[in-house]
């Protein structure tokens, strides 16, 4: 039993108070008490002698200290020693949960209570594991089943579009699932909206049974209950307000860093594999997310291109000639770019930075007689028809525009489009047609900035504010990463602001309540941010960690990404762990120890 003088402080003011009941009671005789026999029949104890300065600190007489007591003289010790030694015990049994992930990676999903959190006003332990034994945050959460939500979109029965980048290692959150599943016309329908689906999955009638039974669920395990007029809040939105044991730091200080020539191969470069057409299926089952197959040195020999409508000379040629004689004519570009779809979510990792191989839009169209006069803009046509997507003519003449045969220095796999793919920066991905045969050039007056042009930059909510604009991403912390404490640890991720240059990333430690900033200076807009934050953690225990940009114009992050990571003194061993072997769906933690029960 340690010793701990706020608990003989509390005790103090707990006798007072009694002390003051007891005025307000009916009188007895003054004996009534003294010589009662125990309820045992047992002897009464007797009472231990003080000294007057410890009776005076007992009695609370002005300016006293319990310095000098001997705390084994103080009246109710015992009951206080018991009180302690109990929520040490239950402390040890609630202990927070800590994962070791798949790919050795360990988390702890809930703070750790040090001490008892000092807005608390009923100090009768070290800790009161509020956020396990009362909250049971161990078992509330998507995370709390479904260790990593990338393996869990990856095992869905139904093929869910590749929202994750195994590459930038982005942790799909249920932050990035409202993003699509709240507010998306014309892209995700109504019926897929988020709280329908969500309750639906998880008590209909093939999976009611296994959501309660085996895994416990209930209301409380996906949402947060308040008095508030709140209502039911979404718990993973809510709980860093919710838990104790958090290390708020002001105006946080690290180190700075940011990169735009970080580039990667092909098989990082995001593809969503929407599935818009047939062959967009086709591609999809062909490629690394389906059967990963080599695809057939003919398809690329005897491809064609076709450029049309309003030129002087419209022509068809194949691929491979094309190729040879912009090489010829020194017209091949290759360098670093940037592509990023308009619907990536703050979180998301649906952002690429890679080198591309390509023949400039402007070169095909000069062969073909150059434009007529009214000339607007291109359409881009895949080979299925399933995209007739368009850019304005401004991105041809500044040769952002590029029909592209390889990335990261190979040619194009299925996933990527092979044999070839538009390529136009500083608009949403989905411009960037695969399988492209036809370059049609039109006078039509087309709205370049509309999403189903294929141009927009970032994506509005139904207020028409950007949600997505600019972007601020902390990638490869899952939530409750551990690190060394007294360590630097590296963070990193990416801002992105579309078609403008982000001016500064900004830094909080505390919830948003202070921010440290770190300006840019110039850079190229068609080029990713990938940034570096070193911190190091200097007390034990939770921290969370928001990012935030501002782009040149002056939009800051509408939505911003907090991470939560726990700074252990001592790191466990993974074998003193949970260690999953598959993160896709585990049991929950109390699941867990009733099955260990119960053999």
């Amino acid at each position: 039993m340690r010793l701990n003088k706020k608990a003989i402080i509390v005790a103090t003011c707990a006798a007072c108070t009694l002390g003051l009941a007891a005025g307000c009671a009916p009188q007895q005789s003054e004996n009534a008490g003294a010589a009662a026999p125990s309820g045992d029949g047992g002897a009464v104890p007797q009472e231990q002698k003080l000294t007057p300065e410890q009776q005076a600190v007992i009695d609370g007489a002005e300016g006293t200290t319990n310095e000098d007591i001997d705390e084994n003289y103080y009246p109710g010790k015992e009951y206080l020693d018991n009180l302690w030694d109990r929520w040490d015990q239950v402390a040890t049994e609630y202990a927070p949960e800590v994962r070791t992930l798949p790919n050795g990676q360990m988390v702890q999903r809930t703070p750790t209570e040090y001490e008892v959190n000092p807005d608390a006003w009923q100090i009768q332990a070290g800790s009161n594991s509020y956020n396990t034994y009362w909250l049971d945050a161990d078992n509330r959460g998507c995370e709390s089943c479904h260790a990593d939500m990338n393996s869990l979109l990856k095992h869905l029965p139904y093929e869910h579009p590749v929202a994750w980048n195994d590459e930038l290692d982005n942790k799909t959150t249920l932050q990035q699932c409202l993003f699509c599943h709240s507010y998306a016309p014309g892209y995700i329908a109504k019926q897929y909206e988020f709280g329908t689906l969500m309750h639906a999955v998880h008590y209909g009638s093939r999976t009611k049974s296994d959501f309660v039974n085996q895994y416990q669920g209930d209301c409380m395990s996906c949402h947060n209950a308040t008095e508030n007029g709140a209502g039911l809040e979404l718990w993973d939105l809510t709980k860093y307000d919710r838990l104790w044991g958090i290390n708020d730091i002001e105006n946080v200080q690290g180190d700075f860093k940011i990169d735009q020539e970080k580039t990667q191969d092909q098989s990082g470069v995001f593809s969503y594999d929407w599935m818009h057409a047939y062959y967009d299926n086709m591609r999809h089952g062909a490629g690394v997310n389906g059967l990963n197959l080599e695809m057939p040195q003919s398809l690329f020999d005897e491809w064609t291109i076709t450029v049309d409508g309003n030129v002087n000379a419209e022509y068809t040629a194949t691929l491979p000639e094309l190729i040879k004689e912009a090489e010829a004519d020194g017209a091949v570009i290759t360098k670093t770019s940037k592509m990023v779809c308009n619907w990536n979510p703050v979180g998301g990792g649906g952002v690429t930075n890679t080198e591309i191989t390509g023949i400039p839009v402007s070169w095909l169209v000069e062969k073909a007689g150059g434009y007529k006069d009214g000339t607007t803009g291109v359409k881009a046509l895949r080979a299925d028809g399933s995209s007739k997507r368009a850019f304005p003519v401004d991105k041809v003449d500044s040769d952002e525009a590029l029909l592209v045969y390889k990335i990261g220095g190979e040619y194009l796999d299925a996933t990527r489009g092979y044999p070839c793919t538009n390529w136009v920066e500083g608009v949403d991905a989905q411009i960037n047609s695969k399988q492209i045969d036809t370059y049609h050039v039109t006078d039509e007056d087309i709205d370049y900035t509309d999403k189903w042009a294929g141009n927009p930059n970032g994506w509005q909510n139904e207020d028409d504010v950007p949600m997505n604009k600019p972007n601020a991403t902390i990638l490869g912390v899952p939530d409750g990463l551990l690190v060394q404490n007294g360590q630097p640890y590296e963070f990193t991720g990416y801002v992105d602001g579309y078609d403008e240059k982000i001016a500064s990333v900004e830094f909080s430690l505390d919830r948003g309540e202070t921010w440290t900033k770190y300006d840019i200076g110039d850079m190229d807009r068609n080029k990713m941010v990938w940034w570096s934050f070193t911190y190091k953690p200097e007390l034990e225990g939770a921290y969370c960690l928001t990012v935030r940009a501002t782009t040149e114009s002056g939009m800051t992050s509408f939505e911003t990404q907090t991470v939560m990571f726990n700074a252990k003194d001592k790191m466990p061993n993974p074998e003193d762990t949970t260690v999953l072997e598959s993160a896709s769906l585990i049991p929950p933690k109390v699941a867990a120890a009733s099955d260990e029960k119960s053999e």
